[in-house]
């Protein structure tokens, strides 16, 4: 998932260190304000599979599972 993330410049360190925290990558920095505005990507990968989502999908597709099919 990639998010541009706009801010004003006396916070740009300070929403960097955030999403940094949160296991967000940085990328594509624009620290030089434009109209008093910076930005960054925040980018984080997503998980190979999701086993939750998995289960979502199953039960929205009305698969009932490994119980035989009853």
């Amino acid at each position: 998932m990639k998010i541009r993330v706009t801010t004003r410049a006396d916070l740009f360190e300070e929403r960097k260190q955030q999403h940094i925290e949160r296991g967000y990558r940085i990328e594509d920095e624009r620290p030089i304000p434009v109209n008093g505005l910076c930005s960054f990507m925040a980018v984080k990968e997503e998980p190979a599979s999701d086993p939750l989502g998995e289960v979502v999908a199953q039960a929205l597709n009305g698969r009932r599972g490994s119980h035989g099919g009853y």
